[in-house]
């Protein structure tokens, strides 16, 4: 009985390993699958939001003069930047979350940095930014882009 009890001990133990590596290799692939899933979300959700823009020259020629001066917009368009403006930020808030957690890669984060420092160099991102795109946005997000805000970097312009 005691050499039987020994021999399942000795296979349960081989049999852990082979278990836990196949478990490593489904979260493995998992957080690649995840990865995926993040960029497709970033893909997804400036496209739609830059194919706002693009698709209209109102659209368009709104934003170009919001951008240059939040202050020559009318009162309809300054809402309507104020939105648009404020949709952008809550993506890059969103994306800024999955880059912090590791499933956004640093190639992407990237495109996200320099549009968001974008936003925050011209008038009318600063404009919005100050006036109400604070509110509702993730703590730790508003402390980053608040940073950037401030420092002020070079960021290229459209």
């Amino acid at each position: 009985m005691n050499d039987a009890y020994l021999i399942s001990q000795i296979v349960a133990v081989v049999l852990v390993g082979p278990t836990l590596l196949y478990l490593a290799l489904q979260v493995r692939q998992n957080t690649k699958q995840l990865q995926a899933a993040a960029r497709y979300q970033f893909v997804e959700a400036t496209g739609q939001m830059h194919s706002l823009t693009v698709g209209s020259k109102p659209t368009a020629s709104m934003f170009r003069r919001g951008i240059e001066s939040y202050a020559r917009l009318d009162p309809d368009e300054r809402l309507q930047f104020g939105i648009l403006i404020g949709h952008f930020l809550q993506i890059y808030s969103v994306m800024f979350e999955l880059h912090a957690d590791g499933l956004l890669p640093k190639s992407q984060w990237h495109a996200v940095l320099k549009d968001l420092e974008f936003i925050l160099d011209c008038d009318g991102g600063r404009e919005i930014w100050e006036s109400f795109g604070k509110v509702g946005l993730a703590p730790d997000f508003v402390a980053f882009a608040d940073a950037i805000f401030r420092e002020k970097p070079g960021s290229y312009k459209l």
